[in-house]
């Protein structure tokens, strides 16, 4: 109800109450008046997931968020410089478990027509795309 700006300051908040040593910043450009309410929804659910895998895991102690909007597509990008990981190993793997917030962010953004991209390299970070087209 307070919009995904608002939403997002307020998860970022949220998430600085128990992770104090993780600095987000926070880059927001685009038109909410016209994105899907569902659409606002996935995004901040991408965002819950990739918080919450950057706390287990990454080792991180800076986030950047960025979501932009232009005239084709919405894009959200996710940024740690956290640990990494060899992205091929984590989806040879299999185990389910490993993967799962990694599976929940491709499928929820999938869901609704867009792509999902992930990088990370050893040492230097981990990179998450998702574009969503614009109708």
């Amino acid at each position: 109800d307070l919009g995904i700006d608002a939403t997002i300051s307020w998860l970022c908040r949220e998430f600085n109450k128990i992770h104090t040593d993780i600095q987000i910043e926070r880059k927001i450009n685009l038109r909410e008046t016209e994105i899907p309410e569902i659409l606002k929804t996935n995004i901040f659910r991408v965002i819950q997931e990739a918080l919450n895998n950057i706390a287990k895991h990454s080792k991180a102690n800076y986030v950047s968020i960025e979501l932009e909007q232009n005239d084709r597509e919405i894009k959200l990008l996710i940024k740690d410089n956290g640990k990494g990981f060899d992205v091929n190993k984590t989806r040879l793997k299999g185990n389910l478990r490993s993967e799962f917030g990694l599976a929940s962010m491709k499928e929820r953004t999938k869901f609704l027509k867009g792509d999902f991209h992930i990088e990370s390299v050893i040492n230097k970070g981990t990179t998450i795309v998702c574009t969503w087209p614009l109708h």
